[in-house]
């Protein structure tokens, strides 16, 4: 291997880089066992297409479907690897060469860390009531349908037909289910501002440090 391909590949892959995975960002779609084999071709072809795009463009038409996604996937993973990389600092920072270094750490890290934290997928808190809601969720889909159509009386099938609507019953419209549905929905709408918080306070450091994050 040719000593610059050696470099690049150690400091791309750090010992520091073994201890945490690396969030993904595939350009590949799941495959379902119900598409022919000429669909999945289909894919494949455009799974190619995307990775020509990723090469030469940096990034491909689906990123495009979901750039926030894509955002907090990809860019904490080169910050992460730019703080265990870096050999400076920003030239504004004053004192001590070793004082401004790890200050510099410390900023990247908060920055990676809030980014994290502003995916729902790698955000630490989760929903105390993740686990009970779905098992009701379950339950209630057995007893009453997807979306309540088990509910629904003689009257107001009719009066649908007649009027072309379509009536959704929730969980929070069964007595039995009102409660952790109310409690899941209050706990999502915290999380919700959690992250926003999270991602505002990412996007005021990397404001200020944007013409720094480089090395």
């Amino acid at each position: 291997m040719d000593e610059t391909v050696k470099k690049i590949t150690k400091r791309m892959s750090p010992k520091e880089n073994r201890k945490r995975r690396k969030e993904e960002c595939s350009v590949f779609l799941s495959y379902r066992k119900r598409e022919s084999l000429l669909e999945r071709i289909s894919i494949w072809k455009e799974d190619i297409i995307c990775i020509y795009q990723r090469l030469r463009y940096g990034y491909c038409y689906r990123d495009t479907w979901s750039i926030d996604q894509w955002f907090l996937t990809v860019v904490p993973n080169m910050i992460h690897d730019l703080r265990i990389n870096s050999h400076g600092y920003p030239g504004s920072f004053e004192g001590l060469e070793e004082e401004n270094i790890q200050k510099w750490n410390r900023i990247l890290k908060r920055m990676e860390f809030l980014f994290r934290e502003a995916n729902e997928d790698t955000c630490r808190k989760k929903n105390p009531y993740e686990k009970e809601h779905d098992l009701a969720r379950e339950e209630f889909t057995v007893k009453y349908g997807m979306l309540g159509e088990k509910l629904k009386t003689e009257e107001e099938i009719a009066r649908e037909k007649r009027e072309h609507t379509h009536r959704l019953y929730m969980m929070s419209d069964v007595p039995e289910y009102a409660e952790i549905s109310e409690k899941w929905l209050a706990a999502e709408g915290e999380l919700r501002e959690y992250r926003d918080r999270c991602l505002k306070q990412g996007m005021v450091l990397m404001t200020k440090y944007f013409w720094n994050l480089w090395d």
